[in-house]
């Protein structure tokens, strides 16, 4: 994005070191900037301790921030939009056996709502200090996201499901700078730095998994949504035990609870969850593996041509590893991935997943969307789940009997 002399320039503060170095240099560009931290969960102090990664920092300590780099600064506060697209989503997933991925929703909250604040304050442009690029194809004119240029650091995923048409108004200025670089301009900073980068990033990856979520969710939904119910071993149909709710459960858990006895298999995950009658499933990890996706609700670049198969690389998990694949798009912005290579474990339903076109720096992220199932081919047949051990002596038979008849 190319800006104007004497620009104003809104800036998302949350008093970490990215987006204060992304104001200190635009200040020392002579832009009119401007600081604003976008607040949610004010009245949901007893669950702090669970949402903290997502929170900004302490307020009175972004505003001396601001002061330091002579900016004004301002709160916004988004708790009623955070609560529609984030909060609900979390709450639907958990208790309907669903993925959720609610870094992507909280972005598009926090970036959606600086750009409205912007254009209250006579402004079009919004910064951050997000770390990728916005670039603009000079033969269609139209801006695309690109990964940055420090792969450990990229945060595209997280942007991909902001609206194209907002695009022209986000200004991302840590894009082309390195952690390290980044880490040395906030040296000439006089302040301190209270948030935790490593900690929070590895918080805000793991919240989903989080074993104190259900409180949240248990605060928001009626107790008839939370029966209790049993946990089944999918592979033989044997009961595991019993357990308080499904609220207590995700798609892929590892260390699941079972009421009124300790857990002592490491060897088994959650795969299913029948919300409706409260069953849970596990079955072994050794046994989980995908070769195709069908992803639905796909938005995509505006440049794309959709009539071919693409080659793509998909990300299926915020700084995740990257997959080769062949997409083939379907009616109502569906899309259908065949990966190069079998990928080992669960891709749950409600998954986001990010698609571009190649691998390392400066791949162009073709679009997201969100995964509606995943499974592989065996013996003609389209399987989304392993094999149960009915469904293996029933195969064996079969077999069997086609080497007796000659086939």
């Amino acid at each position: 994005m190319e800006l104007s002399n004497n620009e104003t320039i809104i800036i998302g503060m949350d008093g970490g070191v990215e987006s204060a170095v992304a104001a200190y240099l635009l200040k020392k560009q002579g832009y009119n900037c401007i600081g604003i931290c976008v607040i949610y969960h004010e009245k949901d102090d007893d669950f702090k301790p669970i949402l903290n990664s997502f929170l900004p920092d302490d307020l009175e300590h972004v505003k001396s921030i601001c002061k330091t780099l002579e900016i004004p600064f301002y709160a916004t506060n988004a708790s009623e939009a955070y609560f529609e697209k984030v909060i609900d989503p979390i709450l639907a997933s958990r208790l309907s056996g669903k993925a959720y991925e609610p870094l992507v929703d909280r972005t598009v909250v926090i970036l959606t709502t600086l750009i409205e604040k912007a254009r209250q304050l006579g402004g079009k442009v919004v910064a951050t200090g997000h770390s990728c690029k916005i670039l603009k194809n000079q033969n269609t004119g139209k801006l695309n996201l690109f990964r940055s240029n420090d792969l450990d650091e990229d945060d595209s995923y997280y942007l991909s499901k902001v609206p194209y048409e907002y695009l022209e108004n986000i200004y991302l200025p840590l894009s082309e700078l390195k952690s390290e670089e980044i880490a040395k301009i906030a040296k000439l900073i006089p302040t301190t730095f209270n948030l935790n980068k490593d900690q929070r990033r590895n918080d805000r990856l793991s919240f989903m998994k989080s074993p104190e979520l259900y409180k949240l969710i248990d605060y928001y939904t009626p107790s008839t949504m939370r029966d209790e119910g049993i946990i089944m071993n999918h592979h033989d149909s044997s009961t595991i035990g019993d357990h308080e709710g499904i609220s207590r459960y995700f798609l892929g858990q590892v260390e699941y609870p079972i009421k009124n006895k300790p857990n002592t298999d490491r060897e088994s995950v959650i795969v299913k969850i029948v919300a409706s009658h409260g069953i849970v499933y596990a079955d072994r990890k050794d046994r989980l593996f995908f070769t195709h996706c069908h992803v639905q609700h796909f938005s995509a670049e505006e440049n794309l041509n959709k009539s071919l198969p693409i080659d793509c690389y998909v990300m299926l998990s915020p700084r995740g590893k990257m997959h080769a694949a062949k997409g083939y798009f379907k009616n109502n912005d569906s899309l259908h991935l065949e990966f190069k290579d079998q990928i080992n474990g669960l891709c749950p339903r409600g998954t986001y997943v990010v698609l571009y076109t190649k691998k390392g720096i400066g791949a162009r992220v073709i679009g997201g969307g969100f995964v509606r199932f995943t499974g592989y081919w065996d013996d003609g047949e389209f399987r989304l789940m392993p094999k149960t051990k009915d469904e293996e002596e029933q195969f064996k038979e079969e077999k069997a009997k086609k080497k007796e008849l000659g086939f």
